[in-house]
């Protein structure tokens, strides 16, 4: 009986610290369990690594400031050129390119064309040939089938930041904002932050689900969004009724004393239809009668001064003089 005891007892020693461990062990599978789906949790809320591709790949047309289009074939053909050339001079290949003599990066035109097949699908076709303008231009030297492209005179571009990713079967929608410009050459997405400038705008930027990809196949603007940028912004009609308002007030007041709110109508006319040359002639005529008027009135009182003066002279004098 003493050994079966014993035993037991020793099995009962050695039962709490497993138990413990036991229990420790439970609860850092639990945290750990806990920690993998919150991180797997925010890796699909997270899109920022997919909003980085978009921007990559949406930077050599945003850069431009391109107009809206509902089909890439609708482009120009210089616009087509100039996205797909900066496309490649982008792409992954950059660093295999070499420059010319004037500093200006070599690109084969076969690389532009395979950069604008997955850029813009594969209904665009390019027609390669020089194009630009005073301030920059792409030389096609047809000998080599290449483009001299001068990357140092790229400054001063708009790039893109991807708001908003909304899919829709095969379409896919994105909000793009318009950051203000930048060196193309230096942009850094990985490194945005904080301190990255407010977007100028926003257009909304539609890519079409093809054989190998997406591609971009639309720009449009975003509903119901009113931009405020430059010359040309539209004002909305409560903004411009308030402009109204304010500039009427500033106007300054009729020296006249007339009323304030009155205006003369373009052919100098007054408010009651009278030519306004005309009423000044008459303001003219009435001053000139008022002074006549007041001429004659002097002279009417020096004449009556003159015969009272008369006829006391001869009151004194006329009387009969004694012998």
């Amino acid at each position: 009986m003493s050994s079966n005891v014993s035993s037991k007892s020793r099995r009962n020693r050695y039962a709490a610290p497993i138990g413990g461990v036991f229990i420790i062990l439970c609860i850092v599978g639990f945290f750990t369990v806990v920690a993998a789906c919150f991180n797997f949790t925010r890796s699909i809320l997270d899109n920022s690594g997919q909003k980085q591709e978009y921007e990559e790949m949406l930077l050599p047309v945003v850069m431009f400031d391109p107009p809206p289009f509902e089909d890439p074939v609708n482009l120009r053909d210089t616009d087509l050129l100039q996205y797909s050339i900066w496309a490649t001079v982008l792409g992954e290949k950059r660093d295999t390119y070499e420059y010319d003599d004037d500093l200006s990066l070599v690109i084969p035109s076969s690389d532009v064309d395979m950069t604008a097949y997955h850029l813009f699908g594969p209904d665009v076709t390019l027609k390669h040939d020089s194009f630009g303008d005073y301030e920059i231009s792409y030389y096609y030297e047809e000998a080599i089938k290449s483009y001299h492209v001068p990357v140092t005179a790229m400054t001063g571009f708009y790039i893109p930041s991807v708001e908003e990713i909304v899919k829709k079967g095969d379409v896919i929608q994105l909000k793009v904002g318009y950051v203000p410009p930048q060196n193309a050459l230096d942009v850094d997405f990985s490194g945005k932050g904080n301190n990255e400038p407010a977007p100028d705008k926003y257009m909304t930027y539609e890519l079409h689900k093809g054989k190998d990809g997406y591609y971009l196949y639309a720009i449009k603007d975003v509903e119901g969004a009113t931009f405020l940028t430059g010359s040309d912004a539209v004002l909305p009609d409560d903004l411009l009724a308030q402009s109204e308002s304010d500039a009427a007030a500033a106007l300054p007041e009729d020296p006249s004393g007339g009323d304030s709110g009155a205006s003369l109508p373009e052919d100098g006319s007054s408010s009651d239809g009278e030519p306004q040359e005309d009423s000044q002639e008459e303001s003219a005529d009435s001053a000139e009668e008022g002074a006549q008027e007041d001429q004659e009135d002097e002279e009417s009182q020096e004449e009556e001064t003159s015969e009272a003066e008369e006829s006391a002279s001869e009151s004194v004098f006329s009387g009969p003089v004694e012998g």
